[in-house]
């Protein structure tokens, strides 16, 4: 079977790329994946239109069957459907739905809008969410047949966790979706009651914004680190402690999966699919958004006792070689395909 996979570079920023490279990286089926950019970082209007112009010539010079569509909210959901229009009816369509605040997006868009939106789900053959939480919100707008795959990472060799380590990071787009000021929030009093340990804010997003924050809290134990990628994010990783994650929306983000796949400890919010990978106080703790006491008591806690974080880090390791390997990722998709390809024949 010929699969085309449309989505942003592999090489961009964030989570979805990230998955379309493991994808280029990794995969292993009986199926030939071909692919499509329809953004990149530096030149989108350019890709974007490019992706338009070339979608039916790759479809009918590469024998496509299904369009395996990446998707989030936004423009990212207007692109898509412009390139699905133009998909030939005999091609099945599968949008796969990684939008972290599809439900803001949907909710807040005039009655009009939301009725385009309905109808535009309604016109594809097969929705991927990312976990349970977000196949309830799909299947409330929308009669297309929805299937839940989870995101996956490749697993590590060896796990080989520090748990003398001082270093508490976070991966991703700092801002006030992802709980960053949050951290801020909490950061002076870790700083008087742990002088040794140091926050790194891995990432882009709200850069300037978060340095004048620091800045004018006074913390001296807050860095923020950049955008890493390749070998450098694996070794931030593995020199952490605990990766700290408070966000405000996620549909099950690749930063939770990768530190966990190397046995650290998160501490994160119980949104989108962070409850099915995370147990609370078994392979990480959960709190609710905003809730900064919260947050402050369960790092104190932790820092005091560390042969906690040993057990978390054991249970981690494990959650992710067992339920969210690319082995079984890759297992799921294909499974998908056949089904999508036979639907309605």
């Amino acid at each position: 079977m010929n699969i085309l996979m449309v989505g942003p570079d592999s090489n961009a920023k964030g989570g979805m790329a990230t998955v379309i490279k493991n994808f280029k990286e990794y995969y292993s089926g009986p199926n030939k994946i071909f692919y499509l950019n329809s953004w990149t970082e530096n030149n989108a209007k350019v890709t974007g239109l490019k992706a338009i112009f070339t979608i039916r010539k790759m479809i009918r010079q590469n024998k496509i069957e299904i369009v395996h569509f990446h998707v989030a909210q936004n423009g990212s959901f207007f692109r898509k459907v412009l390139l699905a229009k133009l998909v030939p009816q005999k091609v099945k369509i599968i949008f796969h739905m990684h939008a972290s605040q599809f439900d803001v997006f949907y909710d807040h868009a005039a009655k009009p809008l939301k009725i385009w939106i309905k109808k535009r789900l309604d016109y594809v053959d097969y929705i991927v969410a990312l976990s349970d939480e977000w196949e309830t919100f799909y299947t409330a707008i929308t009669k297309t047949k929805i299937k839940v795959i989870e995101n996956a990472v490749n697993v590590p060799e060896s796990v080989n966790y520090n748990v003398n380590s001082n270093q508490i990071i976070t991966l991703g787009r700092l801002g006030q979706r992802k709980g960053t000021y949050d951290i801020l929030k909490i950061a002076g009093v870790m700083q008087d009651k742990f002088p040794e340990i140091k926050f790194i804010l891995y990432g882009d997003g709200e850069i300037t914004e978060v340095s004048h924050k620091i800045k004018q809290l006074g913390l001296v134990n807050v860095k923020i680190g950049g955008w890493l990628n390749g070998n450098d994010r694996k070794v931030a990783i593995k020199n952490s402690l605990i990766h700290v994650l408070p966000s405000y929306h996620e549909g099950l983000p690749m930063a939770v999966l990768e530190t966990m796949a190397y046995g650290v400890p998160n501490i994160t919010t119980n949104i989108g699919g962070m409850p099915q990978v995370i147990k609370n106080h078994a392979n990480g703790i959960l709190l609710s958004p905003g809730d900064t006491s919260a947050l402050e008591h369960e790092l104190t806690n932790l820092l005091k006792k560390r042969y906690i974080l040993k057990t978390y880090s054991k249970s981690a390791a494990d959650t992710i070689k067992k339920e969210y390997s690319l082995s079984t990722y890759f297992k799921k998709w294909n499974n998908l395909y056949i089904q999508g390809v036979t639907l309605n024949e």
